[in-house]
């Protein structure tokens, strides 16, 4: 069963190697500060212990077993766990947060009583189940076998974690409320931008090649299987990813002379531009595509593409043409890739633009949390057919 919102294999590859990276370190400092203020049910707590290394004071949120009247804490990567590590050297030591501080002492269950105590911990922690290779439903002869490489500790000392204090103080809760709010706000801020689909870059075509055919001289025009758009970054909170526009309604041609390409001439339909197919109306209010649908790219020098280029290699060369959005030109360079595929020409590259050179306008609604950032880049995947068409 996959875990919402990562699958297995997304929360397995946080923790490769039985350590950290950066995005769960992240989500940990997030959950230990909400599960220190008792912003969720009373099994989650903050785990608090002195560090073997550092000596400073480490924390570690956690969620608890009950069995038989007694709480129980399993470490989901086994002995590999930093805090297994750190409360075996401070000799069982540790405090318990959920609102407020309960030192305790955490004894370890000896192999042959762990199997039932790791069962119930599975279908009590459901974050737990990607690591244990063993399904909660199965029985408990089956933990048995895994028992030696999960220790189990026995919580001793601990008043019931989470039992409200007698006296309420209200403005605690408000304040508690707030800070589970923003918590909440950064979680899905990030989950959201991370876990947005990226496209790749566009490039060639997958697959075998086809010997070339035909003449390279002549107008080439674009055909079917062109693809254009942009990418730019986004941030939220610490996460990135790239915001990837798309459209196949890219029309124009080149004209090919004596191994050099002497004009080209493409127009890319904004207005027809989505993203996760889906249209944006954000971006195209950006582009302002109702007063200017259309951006456009013309060759300004001859690109020399070589001799091999004809016999069908894959070449890598820089151009200047003119690029013009919402009405206004100005020179860029590209860098751009180019082959034959059988009867076919296919070119595919990217322009760096800088919005404000264009007066383009980051989309409303990434101001508060998220951002976009202030440049991106321009890719095209154009395959061009031989044809007696103008460019």
């Amino acid at each position: 069963m996959s875990s919402w919102p990562y699958s297995d294999d997304r929360l397995r590859a946080m923790y490769r190697g039985g350590r950290a990276n950066a995005t769960a370190r992240r989500f940990s400092r997030m959950w230990a500060t909400a599960f220190g203020l008792g912003l969720a049910p009373r099994r989650w707590v903050t785990l608090e212990v002195v560090g073997r290394r550092t000596g400073q004071l480490a924390r570690f949120p956690l969620g608890m077993a009950d069995l038989g009247g007694q709480w129980y804490l399993v470490p989901m990567l086994g002995e590999r766990c930093n805090w297994v590590q750190n409360v075996r050297a401070a000799g069982g030591r540790a405090t318990l947060r959920r609102r407020r501080a309960v030192a305790c002492r955490l004894t370890e269950v000896p192999v042959g009583e762990r199997a039932p105590i790791i069962k119930r911990y599975l279908e009590q922690v459901p974050g737990a189940r990607p690591h244990i290779p063993v399904d909660r439903h199965a029985p408990v002869a089956d933990f048995e076998a895994i028992a030696p490489r999960y220790p189990v500790f026995r919580i001793a000392q601990l008043n019931e974690p989470g039992r409200p204090a007698q006296k309420r103080h209200w403005w605690r809760w408000i304040v508690a409320g707030l800070v589970a709010l923003v918590l909440l706000a950064v979680l899905a801020v990030g989950l959201f931008v991370k876990l947005q689909p990226s496209p790749a870059p566009l490039t060639f075509p997958s697959g075998a090649v086809r010997p070339p055919a035909g003449p390279v001289n002549g107008t080439w025009n674009a055909t079917a299987g062109s693809v254009a758009g942009f990418r730019v970054q986004e941030s939220a909170l610490g996460f990135s990813n790239d915001v990837v526009g798309r459209t196949d309604r890219v029309t124009g041609a080149i004209t090919v002379s004596d191994s050099r390409v002497t004009a080209a001439t493409f127009r890319i339909d904004l207005a027809t531009i989505t993203i996760n197919d889906k249209a944006q109306p954000q971006f195209t209010r950006s582009l302002d595509t109702a007063s200017h649908p259309i951006a456009t790219f013309t060759l300004v020098r001859p690109v020399t593409l070589g001799p091999a280029f004809a016999s069908g290699a894959t070449v890598t060369v820089t151009g200047i043409g003119d690029l013009t959005l919402r009405g206004v030109s100005h020179p860029v360079t590209f860098m751009i890739m180019g082959r034959r595929d059988g009867t076919a020409l296919e070119a595919a590259g990217s322009i760096p633009v800088a919005f404000s050179t264009w007066g383009i306008r980051g989309p409303a609604g990434f101001s508060f949390l998220g951002s976009l950032a202030n440049h991106g880049m321009a890719e095209f995947l154009v395959v061009l057919r031989h044809g007696n068409g103008t460019a």
